[in-house]
């Protein structure tokens, strides 16, 4: 047993395989004594974690109708604030100073207050998420570590966004660095964050790729992200209806609120479908230059079975068995 866990990297990794391997050959060992029996094997020897092994089913519900509650809820919130925001700019004499100073999208209070909420709870999420991929005896790569990293991520892009950390970064790095180029203030912050938030997406949406709606939600988050990167740094809208702020402002919460949703809906997954890691996929355009190239010289590209077509020990073991049994003798009448 140790010479075969030699080669693991930590003591996570042998422990996964240590256990993997014991639990197959305990359902073997099951299966084979119970097959003068009439109990199924299958059921008896694999019996994966459910529901009912996490003791958190009464804080992430399985119902949909609850999490589209959440999503509204969310969406009528931040329509709220900017209803406000658009008084407080369009009829600043009947709201008075308290509530203009309150409201308005030229300092944002309170949607930087709505984007760090947000931030706080997917971030939180994420550490739920990391301990319930931690329960995973597949994960012998130890990947369920980047969900610590990418909650400890968003817990300080909320600090930052709450405090304004990123405008004073951006007002520090203006005064020492001299140099004076086109949209200085902007780009002084917005590429360290792009830097930051691009392996978390990489990340992301790898984990992803088994909750078909979480990875809708995380490539919608890219999107809005993008956009309001324009906006920042391009400049306001050609738009004379609507501020140019309150659209700025509408794409960050809503791309906040899809990030959180994304983080919900995989928790919910990983709870009640499968903390198992997906399956490892090569990137899609390495795909296509394989399959040009295939193309281009006449050759196919031979098919890797995939791993769950594989026959499991324990179906093995009862065809075996049943093929070794002599058959009773019939009595003739």
């Amino acid at each position: 047993m140790t010479e075969r866990f030699a080669g693991s990297r930590s003591l996570d990794e042998r422990r996964r395989r240590r256990l993997a391997t014991e639990s197959d050959e305990t359902a073997v060992e099951a299966v084979t004594a119970s097959l003068p029996r009439r109990a199924s094997p299958a059921k008896a020897a694999v019996k994966n974690r459910g529901p009912s092994y996490f003791p958190l089913r009464k804080l992430i519900s399985a119902r949909w109708w609850k999490h589209a509650g959440v999503a509204f809820l969310g969406l009528l919130l931040a329509a709220g604030i900017l209803a406000g925001g658009w008084a407080a700019e369009t009829h600043a004499a009947r709201l008075g100073p308290g509530l203009v100073k309150f409201f308005e999208l030229k300092q944002a209070r309170l949607v930087r207050g709505y984007i760090a909420t947000a931030l706080f709870l997917a971030s939180q999420l994420a550490f739920l998420i990391w301990w319930l991929r931690s329960q995973s005896l597949q994960d012998f790569n130890g990947r369920y570590r980047g969900w610590a990293c990418c909650a400890f991520l968003g817990f300080v892009a909320a600090f930052a966004i709450q405090t304004e950390a990123l405008r004073a970064w951006s007002q520090t790095v203006d005064w020492l660095w001299r140099a004076e180029f086109w949209n200085k203030r902007t780009l002084s912050w917005m590429v360290p964050t792009i830097f930051c938030g691009l392996p978390v997406w990489r990340f992301l949406h790898r984990e992803m790729r088994a909750c078909r709606l979480s990875l809708t939600l995380l490539c919608l988050v890219v999107l809005l992200g993008g956009g309001f990167a324009a906006l920042e740094v391009c400049g306001p809208l050609p738009v004379p209806a609507l501020p140019s702020r309150l659209i700025q402002c509408g794409i960050a919460m809503l791309a906040a609120q899809c990030l959180f949703l994304s983080l919900l809906f995989h928790a919910r997954h990983a709870i009640y479908i499968s903390v198992e890691p997906p399956a490892d996929r090569p990137l899609w355009l390495l795909t296509l230059w394989r399959r040009l190239r295939s193309q281009g010289s006449g050759s196919r590209v031979p098919k890797v079975a995939s791993p769950s077509r594989a026959p499991s020990p324990v179906a093995s073991e009862v065809r075996r068995r049943k093929r070794t049994e002599p058959r009773p003798m019939r009595r003739s009448a």
